[in-house]
């Protein structure tokens, strides 16, 4: 680290000196008071659980950290240090690893390229203009073992699934905080979004390794996941930290209230009888190697989950239902009406909405504002402008969207409110007749996650067919009016909740 990378004025870390201390922390964006005088210590060897609800200022405050974006006011120093960030590459000199909740790999690259060249001496893999690719493969296969995955450093990322590029971004960032001369702090936001409960575990133990070396900021949206992993909480409401607890001291109901400022609500639950003519149809669906067989009627005022592990199936089934992604055999219909050729640009134009699990690369545009991304359906070149303000304005306070600025552009909001977005662009279209949800409660906080399950009750309520891809089986089974279990691209298990209600365990053995 250097006075030209980053701007220093302390002392050198000493062991009883906190990896990271925040005092004052300020941060706007225009009129928006997004950060309001964070106070903040992180020690050696701890796990800190960071939660609070989407908008609460979370992802600013990682984004400083982090060298995204400059603080306005306050002091910040790590390993005893001041601290100025210019840039991420002054936050990995300094020690700090992030796994983003957006997955921000280069696609094109092999999984050792994208650890390395995160490194914090990246330059070292090249030699005369050539890459070391012995060195970088070992390099990349050293800490793919330290996080317990069997990932082959040569593999291209864009061939790996969802669950496997996420094991890249924590190995990359595993990589970034060890490699640098100071006590690393490894900030995970969300990592744990789509992992199945094996890989979670070696998620969890790994991050008690990396607190034997460092410490680690743990941000999630599963209160009982934060109480499992961290040694603390810290809990943030509208730009502030309203609650730092042992998480010894603290449950799940006192967590929630903390986050919303209200006491947790019993799930509501109400399975809808199987009337009516299937929206969508699927039959015997067929893509060799990656399912086969499928078959399923979603139902007007119906929720059908399709719930499995990583390699299940379900994912490509969906988006094939969607014309996403294309079919060897079986059948589609459509309102009763066979399709042929199916593409997306028909799909919505029969009536169809998606909302992908992965938002910011395929649900949403984020350089346009939240108003023009409200208006990306079949319906939305009819609309005047002064109506779309209107619906707009009706739609965020509706899911209760913040900050209340449909103009601002969408890449400025938090995950969680770009979600209730894209899910509004679909239930403002009034010829919606079915809605096919991808982990759509993914990276939700309590509060939010309770909104978006709202709506899908009141779109169900409205006459729409809802497909639903859920994120637990607890999630199903609150949700849900018919289950399907996938295993290997195949249905193992059907579910009518109101004729025969598995349990968790049911499904559990049927995914297995």
């Amino acid at each position: 680290m250097t006075d030209s990378d980053l701007i220093t004025d302390g002392r050198a870390a000493g062991a009883d000196v906190p990896v990271l201390r925040l005092r004052g922390l300020q941060k706007r964006f225009g009129q928006l008071h997004a950060l309001k005088g964070i106070d903040l210590e992180i020690r050696r060897g701890e796990v800190v659980g960071l939660i609070g609800e989407n908008g609460a200022g979370k992802s600013t405050l990682l984004k400083i950290l982090t060298g995204i974006q400059p603080a306005d006011e306050g002091t910040f120093e790590v390993n005893g240090e001041r601290a100025r960030f210019r840039g991420p590459r002054d936050a990995v000199a300094a020690g700090i690893g992030v796994v983003h909740q957006e997955q921000s790999l280069l696609l094109h690259l092999s999984v050792a390229e994208n650890i390395q060249m995160h490194a914090a001496d990246a330059g070292d893999g090249v030699r005369l203009g050539l890459y070391r690719w012995g060195r970088i493969n070992r390099r990349a296969q050293k800490v793919l073992d330290q996080v317990g995955s069997k990932l082959d450093p040569r593999w291209r990322v864009s061939d790996l699934t969802f669950v496997e590029r996420q094991m890249v971004e924590i190995a990359r960032a595993v990589a970034a905080g060890t490699d640098a001369n100071a006590t690393p702090l490894l900030v995970l936001d969300e990592p744990t979004s789509l992992l199945e409960p094996a890989e979670l575990a070696a998620l969890e133990k790994e991050i008690r390794q990396i607190a034997r070396l460092g410490s680690v900021i743990f941000v999630s949206h599963r209160l009982d996941e934060i109480l499992r992993v961290c040694d603390r909480v810290v809990v943030m409401r509208n730009g502030e930290v309203v609650a730092d607890r042992s998480t010894d001291a603290v449950g799940e109901d006192e967590l929630f209230e903390l986050m919303i400022g209200r006491a947790a609500k019993a799930p509501e639950r109400e399975v809808r009888a199987a009337t009516g003519e299937p929206v969508l149809e699927v039959s015997g669906l067929t893509r060799r190697g990656a399912f086969h067989d499928v078959s399923f009627a979603a139902r007007p005022g119906r929720v059908v989950a399709l719930v499995g592990t990583s390699g299940s199936g379900r994912e490509a089934v969906c988006r094939a239902a969607f014309g996403a992604e294309g079919y060897d055999s079986g059948e589609l219909k459509v309102a009763g009406r066979r399709v042929e050729s199916w593409t997306i640009p028909k799909a919505i134009a029969a009536g169809l909405g998606y909302v992908p699990s992965e938002r910011r690369v395929e649900g949403m545009v984020g350089g346009m504002s939240a108003i023009d991304n409200l208006s990306l359906t079949r319906s939305g070149a009819l609309i005047a402008p002064g109506k779309q303000k209107q619906q707009a304005s009706e739609w965020f306070e509706r899911l209760d969207v913040r900050p209340r600025g449909p103009k601002l552009e969408l890449e400025r909001f938090s995950g969680g409110n770009q979600q209730k977005v894209v899910l509004a662009k679909w239930l403002k279209d009034q010829g919606l007749k079915a809605l096919l949800l991808d982990h759509p409660l993914r990276g939700l906080d309590p509060g939010a996650g309770d909104t978006v399950k709202r709506e899908i009750r009141t779109a169900c309520a409205a006459g729409i067919a809802v497909v639903l891809l859920p994120d637990t089986l607890e999630e199903a089974l609150e949700m849900a009016d018919e289950i399907l279990v996938l295993r290997d691209g195949g249905i193992t298990a059907v579910y009518d909740v109101a004729v025969d209600a598995p349990t968790t365990l049911d499904l559990l053995e049927k995914q297995l």
